[in-house]
């Protein structure tokens, strides 16, 4: 029988298209006091440094906004401008908590598809890392004029 790891170790594959990203230890989810769950810092971060990488599921918005109130759209991110496709982002990635006053950023790298996480500012120990959802071009807006809520 043939065991998951031996398919691994003799699958070949061009390097050039193998993204491997590691596991990071500065992170955890816990309860937020913002909402539900959220991501927090181990230890120290400093200003500038990756938090985290996520493998993206990358799919078109229609294929995502065929349930409009499907949970899963409350997780996915926007990855392209154009605004065709949309991502979930594995690892923590979608589970950091909005703020407007956020301590990290997020981009989307199209060669690796990968979410980053960045810190703007330091973050403590134990401290919420938070983005905002709207993007750089926020000022002004606020979250409740952007989230649609499911009819129930």
């Amino acid at each position: 029988m043939r065991t998951f790891f031996s398919f691994f170790k003799s699958f070949k594959s061009d390097k050039k298209n193998l993204f491997v990203t590691k596991p990071t230890t500065n992170i955890y989810v816990g309860i937020s006091p913002i909402h539900g769950r959220g991501v927090f810092a181990q230890q120290f971060i400093k200003a500038g440094a990756v938090v985290e990488e996520c493998p993206v599921i990358k799919m078109k918005l229609q294929e995502m906004t065929v349930r409009k109130h499907m949970l899963l759209n409350y997780y996915a991110f926007m990855i392209d401008e154009q605004h065709e496709y949309t991502g979930i982002a594995l690892g923590y990635g979608s589970l950091y908590n909005h703020a407007d006053n956020n301590n990290a950023m997020y981009y989307y790298n199209k060669e690796k598809e990968l979410m980053i996480f960045e810190a703007l500012q330091s973050i403590e120990p134990h401290q919420e890392i938070t983005i905002n959802y709207l993007g750089p071009d926020s000022a002004g807006k606020t979250i409740e004029s952007w989230i649609v809520k499911p009819e129930v």
